[in-house]
C-alpha cells in the first residue's frame, strides 16, 4: 500500500526537479523516491548497505583488485574482441 506525501517547494525548486527527472528519464515522483532512498538509506536501524555496496569501491575505483580503470567494459564492445580466442 502506498501513501502520498506533500511538499512545499519553490516554483525554481520545482523547474530544477522537473527537468533533473526529464534528463533522466524518469517521473517526477520517481525521482523524489529515488532522493529519499539515498538520504535514508544509511540512517541506523534500517539495515544499512547491502554487501555488494560495501564491496563495490574495491572492485571498481582505480588502484583496487581487479581494477583496470578502463570502466564498464561491456559497454564499448572492441573491448571484447578476441574474447575467449587462443592467443
Amino acid at each position: 500500500m502506498q501513501e502520498t506525501l506533500s511538499i512545499k517547494v519553490s516554483p525554481v525548486e520545482k523547474a530544477r526537479l522537473k527537468a533533473e527527472a526529464e534528463r533522466r528519464g524518469v517521473k517526477l515522483s520517481t525521482l523524489l523516491k529515488m532522493g529519499l532512498e539515498a538520504v535514508t538509506r544509511d540512517v541506523p536501524g534500517t539495515g544499512g548497505p547491502s554487501c555488494y555496496e560495501l564491496a563495490a569501491r574495491f572492485f571498481e575505483e582505480p588502484g583496487h583488485i581487479d581494477s583496470s580503470g578502463l570502466g564498464d567494459l561491456s559497454s564499448n564492445k572492441s573491448h571484447l574482441s578476441g574474447f575467449g580466442k587462443r592467443s
